[in-house]
């Protein structure tokens, strides 16, 4: 049985003292005591305590007697002499924990079992023990909150040591119940407060749970909700009762704005997180703090627009009976500034006419941070075009003592040209197994080492890495740029014993370094630095060589680099362009320097490693002849022209002691080589160089790191998916697509199937789709490498079978196509498709046209198709600038020989906007031309109609007719005008008006042209996916008596 002590009670305090008086006059008298040994700790602290719980103090007016408490904090050793029980003498302490304990005991626990208890310590029989594993058994028992107090105490037994735990429980709670709650379920407020029935019983924590629920109500709208404890807060309870008011649900109903002239609230409510209630139910949470953030957000939307006195005050009208809270915004507008002047200081490179072209923020005209933040952006642009990526353009405002006007002044810092030099990659994740080289695929179609690091360019490498489907929306990928040493990318050059530094005829004169071509692919910047590219990649992790070696190319075969005898310093003019020059050098020697770490971690300062080579000695100067080395080891250098870091002297600076026979014994080539850079101003002055960069030529390149740093996300998704539409009916879709495919990696053990490895990794797409429909479906499965073969082309296979239900005839399709792509700049883009089908055209009734009789049953039908398109519009969905124009060329051979030309093209306009560039109206042109050749077989013509060719007309419902069949011509010619505005504030729903415009004929002619004029809207439901709902009413103008007219079209489509 164990050892256990009955709670304590208030009522037994006197016997208490008579037991701790009682046994310390035995212990004192001398009569046998039990031997317990202290556990050695902070002096006189042998019990542990919980010491946030201040209401069980008063419960214990007087705590239960123990060992420390009658000894005045400090247990005692047995005076000398006096056996223990069970044992001659008291050993010490040290001695106890010396061996493995004989016993682990509870003692004082009246309700929880031992083996509840011994879940919560580590400390066991016949195992030995130290104090702090002891301790923190002790502190484990305290977090448990089952015990107030915990004290341990070592005993010498007959048998050994024991460890004893004296506890004193807690009060255990009996039951927990709700009464009042109706809005919300016992058992989400029972989770929320955490009590359980059995467990300790705690009145601060009663009072803790009594808050919880309290910010429960309020986050549920029930702001007034009152909770009290009707039982729980007295230490002597053992049930506990909450008692809850829970009042109306606060919801706002309205709102409204007082003093705005200039701009209506319509548009003021779309820059509030607060929202109106929806439908008597939904929605309209009403938060104080939220009222005022949207107070100090409408300030700033105001100072946007150029209302700098613009000031806001807010009021909340409530009705506290019905929960119904009124929100007034009170607005003093003030006055709208105008912008004077607009001034441009510290640019030097780029002149001020430059800079303002096309600057969206003028003159006279009122102010606006939208225009502000453009024209920054365009200044920075037009830098970073020339590789100065850390310059800086400030705008500061300078308002003027005339109320209502204000000056613009742009503070430029230009920053000097850089170019690219080794792009690290890092794809984080918890198990990434996407390969290193399908982001650099990604990149390197903007971004390779030695060339001009373009901000565009660097934009658009970004821009193409967070489209991408692979990389995780959440964490955007980010290109960070780290400046870098140039002289770490230097090609090296080895030099032997006797090539003397002062030798002016090694030197010639060469053609000055030209910064406007961009590029270095002239210099021995470039053939070093593109060996960067062409580094394996692998499954495995990347390991960074300490250099890479560069074989010999005709590019690189002579460097050249112009050096003076006498290495001295100058300052250039800031309209000086900068020159480089280089000697002669065995391109096969030709390497470049990495940094130590590259991926993993951003690198800091590149470290600086020679790569062993030949020994290869530079060919004499005309009239010049050289001593053979005799057997000299060849060594790498770095070769750094000073005049290209201090450029050359002029007369303010004179520098002495810069004699080409000064030697230093740094500079020894018979140790590392030249020093890097070979510095003399620092290399005769152990403090180094005073200068720093101070003469460092304006204009030269410095070099960029470029950090390409990507999250994966998830790549595989499982949609399913409803649409419906005038033109097909009903069509239901089951999509599986893993953008992150692999081809050339199955599994190779269930493992990998387990751990998703398998099948991904490698950047490739495929698809599964079913769509069953109730007019049409189509069944295709698709596999795409947007780099095939590590190239910018790429390569498509799709198999697929189609079925369609036309009024005349059933159409099924099965086949392939093989299509090959390549991005040519970022907006023209070429593509070429193979396409190889069997068309089975059957159930049409007869007799049928000549042209549908031929066709029937099985014909195999193969095409070769080209397309070029050119793609400058902002969105795929609802664009609202820019244009896209595609011409195509397809040949028909085999079964059918025939040629067919398409052409198609449509401009956005964006006619109006308001200040803050939301509420555009669009005008929209659209164009479309096709012919075919007279051998196309029926299934392949032109036809229109329908919400997506001809609104006004049914689908297919424009076309040549035969027999009363509609067989479809060989020549078509389609237009469109559409003008669309927001009737709503936020965009979300447009109307549009539009006239459709056209024909298809037999042959080339415009003989039976048809127009339609309509209107319709534009619905955009976030939750449906991007594309909008299109809802369209027309009627015609000019038809024919064989048309199809339809007056409604729509579309909806829903995707999860």
């Amino acid at each position: 049985m164990p050892r256990t002590r009955l709670p304590f009670r208030p009522q037994c305090i006197s016997l208490w003292r008579a037991i701790a008086c009682g046994a310390a006059l035995l212990t004192f008298g001398g009569a046998p005591a039990i031997a317990q040994t202290p556990l050695i700790g902070p002096p006189g602290i042998l019990s542990y305590e919980d010491e946030d719980d201040e209401d069980f103090d008063d419960e214990l007016e007087e705590p239960a007697p123990s060992f420390d408490a009658v000894f005045g904090g400090r247990l005692r050793r047995p005076p000398a002499g006096m056996p223990a029980r069970g044992q001659g003498e008291q050993a010490p302490t040290n001695d106890l924990l010396s061996e493995p304990l004989a016993a682990v005991e509870i003692e004082g626990n009246a309700t929880i079992p031992d083996y509840a208890i011994f879940r919560h310590i580590r400390c066991r029989a016949n195992r030995p023990v130290s104090e702090h594993q002891i301790e923190e058994d002790v502190q484990a028992l305290i977090h448990t909150r089952y015990f107030f107090r915990v004290t341990p105490v070592l005993r010498a037994g007959d048998e050994g040591t024991v460890l004893v735990f004296q506890v004193t429980e807690r009060p255990i709670l009996r039951s927990v119940e709700f009464k009042g709650n109706k809005k919300i379920k016992t058992s989400e407020l029972s989770a929320n407060t955490g009590l359980v029935e059995g467990h300790a019983y705690d009145v601060s924590t009663n009072r803790e749970c009594v808050e919880r629920l309290k910010s429960l109500y309020r986050e549920k709208g029930f702001r007034h909700a009152e909770i009290t404890l009707e039982k729980g807060g007295d230490p002597n309870d053992r049930d506990v009762v909450f008692a809850i008011q829970e009042g109306p649900k606060v919801r706002v109903w309205k709102i409204s704005f007082e003093g705005n002239r200039d701009i209506r609230g319509g548009i003021l409510k779309t820059k509030l997180a607060t929202k109106t209630v929806l439908l008597w139910f939904f929605g309209g949470e009403f938060d104080p703090e939220l009222v005022a953030n949207d107070a100090s957000a409408l300030k700033r939307y105001y100072a946007d627009l150029g209302y700098f006195d613009a000031e806001i005050d807010h009021e909340c009208r409530e009705a506290p009976e019905s929960g119904k809270v009124e929100v007034v915004f009170k607005v003093r507008e003030g006055k709208r500034y105008n912008v004077r002047n607009i001034t441009i200081e510290g640019n030097e490179v780029l002149t001020q006419a430059q800079l303002l072209e096309g600057q969206k923020l003028k003159t006279g005209k009122p102010f606006s941070a939208r225009f502000l933040q453009q024209d920054v952006n365009r200044m920075k642009e037009e830098y970073d075009e020339l590789g100065r990526l850390f310059s800086k353009v400030e705008p500061t405002p300078r308002f003027l003592e005339q109320p209502g006007w204000v000056d613009v002044v742009y503070h430029i810092e230009e920053d000097q040209p850089r170019m690219i030099g080794v792009i690290n990659i890092r794809i984080r994740g918890d198990h990434p197994h996407t390969q290193e080289g399908v982001v650099r695929n990604q990149v390197n179609r903007f971004l390779k080492p030695g060339h001009l690091a373009s901000g565009k360019n660097l934009r658009m490498a970004q821009a193409v890495l967070q489209g991408h489907q692979i990389w995780d929306r959440t964490q955007p990928a980010r290109i960070d740029v780290v400046p870098g040493n140039p002289l770490d990318y230097m090609p090296q050059m080895p030099i032997a014993r006797g090539q003397s530094l002062d030798d002016d005829d090694l030197f010639r004169e060469v053609a000055p370094f030209d910064l406007g071509s961009r590029s270095l692919q002239e210099t021995f910047y470039r053939p070093a630095l593109e060996a960067l590219l062409s580094e394996d990649e692998s499954d495995s992790e990347f390991v960074s060589p300490s250099a890479t070696e560069v074989p010999a190319t005709e590019a690189a075969a002579t460097v050249r680099r112009e050096m003076s005898a006498l290495p001295t310093t100058r300052r250039l003019k800031a309209d000086a362009a900068p020159q480089l020059a280089a000697v002669d050098v065995d391109a096969e020697l030709a390497s470049v320097a990495r940094p130590a770490s590259l991926p993993g971690s951003l690198p800091g300062p590149p470290q600086h490693r020679l790569p062993q080579a030949r020994q290869v000695a530079p060919a004499p100067a005309a009239g010049r002849s050289f001593a053979p080395a005799d057997e000299a080891p060849a060594y790498l250098a770095y070769n750094i022209d000073p005049d290209t870091i201090f450029g050359q002297p002029d007369e303010e600076i004179v520098i002495r002691g810069q004699s080409p026979q000064d030697v230093v014994r740094s500079q020894s080539i018979d140790g590392y080589g030249q020093p890097i850079p070979q510095n003399y101003l620092g290399a005769v002055s152990p403090q180094g160089d005073p200068f720093g960069d101070a003469f460092n030529r304006p204009g030269e390149p410095s070099f960029v790191d470029v950090n390409v740093d990507v999250s994966e996300g998830r790549t595989g998704r499982l949609m399913f998916g409803v649409g419906v539409n005038s033109d097909a009916g009903v069509v239901g879709q089951f999509t599986l697509q893993e953008d992150n495919f692999n081809i050339l990696r199955p599994p190779r053990s269930w493992a990998d199937i387990m751990n998703g490895q398998a099948w991904r990794g490698g950047g490739q797409s495929f698809r599964l789709e079913a769509m069953p429909g109730s007019e049409v479906s189509r069944y295709l499965v698709s596999w795409q490498d947007p780099y095939f073969l590590r190239t910018d082309y790429s390569l498509g296979v799709s198999g697929f079978y189609y079925n369609r239900f036309y009024n005349e005839w059933t159409e099924d399709r099965l086949g392939g196509r093989i299509s090959l792509g390549r991005l040519l700049t970022r907006y023209w883009s070429l593509s070429t498709a193979l396409r190889l089908e069997n068309v089975d055209v059957r159930d049409f009734r007869t007799p049928a046209p000549p042209d549908l009789m031929a066709v029937k049953g099985d014909n195999f039908l193969s095409t070769a198709l080209i397309t070029l398109s050119h793609d400058t519009r902002d969105s795929a969905f609802l664009p609202t600038m820019g244009h896209l124009f595609e011409v195509s060329y397809e040949q028909g051979f085999g079964e059918f020989t025939y040629p067919r030309v398409e052409t198609s093209a449509s401009q956005i306009f964006t006619v109006w906007e308001r200040p803050d560039g939301l509420g555009k109206h669009l005008l929209t042109l659209r164009g479309q031309l096709g012919w075919t050749g007279d051998d196309t077989p029926i299934f392949e013509r032109f036809y229109a109609g329908g919400y997506s060719s001809f609104r006004g007309f049914a689908f297919r419902g424009v076309t040549p007719r035969e027999m009363g069949f509609r067989v479809g011509g060989q020549w078509m010619s389609l237009g469109t005008v559409e003008y669309m505005a927001p009737i709503t504030a936020d965009d979300n729903i447009r109307v549009v008006g539009f006239s459709d415009f056209g024909t298809v004929e037999s042959d080339v002619s415009m003989d039976n042209f048809r127009a339609t004029v309509g209107f319709g809207f534009r619905l955009i439901i976030p939750a449906m996916g991007p594309a909008p709902i299109a809802l369209d009413f027309a009627w015609p103008l000019v038809d024919q008596d064989e048309d199809n007219r339809r007056v409604f079209s729509f579309y909806v489509g829903f995707t999860r």
